[in-house]
């Protein structure tokens, strides 16, 4: 008996394209180790789901860049051997609930939330002055009860959305909040990682010595229609976390 495929949900407020993506996952961890088994074509894809070519497009680039499936000339695509085992499709905000679903003990806690001037550096790369308030959310990340990392999250975002520590801590990401709320979606965001000496507040939060190697991910963060809205600052213990991913030609 063929299992009913999965469809898209029209009114949901996720992209048409990262619904798509997310099915095309689903069916291809079914199918993993399968050898020379071409994938749905753009067209099949199209039918199937009943949209324009351009989110199948979207979708497909996405499961090449990931590392799901690889594109051969005149032949089609296909999925890999073997799924990745990185999260590589991993949400912004969306670490702790990552995690968890690895049976790993994580959760986080709100340091802070509140209306603050904007560093320096911020003004130039969200375009506002020095005098606009921004919202600033520091959460502690810990694993096992011990500090894995801290973020803090700054937003230019309208006055009236001012979320509490519990609400924060009960959806674990102001973006599911911001899109709730305010009805402003989170569409991607721009990574700078590099290595670091902790600083005195680093040391202080993370229950290290300060010079102590860290990580640190500077994110750009953007709405759907590329309008620069955000900047965050991630910092990890060297030792407790680590990055894996995969690069296509």
């Amino acid at each position: 008996m063929q299992t009913k495929k999965l469809t898209i949900d029209r009114s949901s407020a996720i992209p048409l394209y990262k619904q798509i993506k997310e099915i095309l996952i689903q069916e291809l961890r079914e199918v993993a180790g399968e050898k020379g088994r071409p994938f749905s074509t753009e067209q099949e894809l199209v039918e199937r789901f009943r949209v324009s070519r351009a989110p199948i497009r979207q979708a497909l680039k996405e499961l090449a860049n990931e590392g799901y499936v690889y594109r051969e000339r005149a032949k089609g695509t296909f999925p890999v051997q073997e799924m990745p085992v990185h999260p590589l499709g991993l949400e912004l905000g969306g670490l702790v609930p990552f995690l968890r679903e690895q049976g790993i003990d994580c959760h986080s806690n709100i340091l802070g939330v509140e209306r603050v001037f904007p560093p320096e550096h911020l003004c130039s790369s969200l375009r506002i002055s020095p005098e606009e308030m921004v919202l600033r959310v520091s959460r502690l990340i810990l694993l096992k009860e011990n500090p894995l990392g801290w973020t803090q999250t700054y937003l230019h975002v309208s006055d009236d959305f001012h979320p509490s520590k519990k609400e924060l801590e009960e959806v674990e990401s102001v973006f599911v909040l911001l899109q709730r709320d305010q009805g402003t979606y989170i569409a991607r965001g721009d990574h700078q990682i590099y290595a670091f000496a902790a600083t005195s507040e680093d040391a202080e939060k993370l229950g290290i010595a300060v010079g102590d190697p860290v990580l640190v991910m500077e994110t750009k963060l953007y709405t759907r229609n590329d309008q620069v809205i955000g900047w965050r600052r991630a910092v990890h213990i060297a030792d407790e976390y680590k990055l894996a991913f995969t690069v296509n030609r």
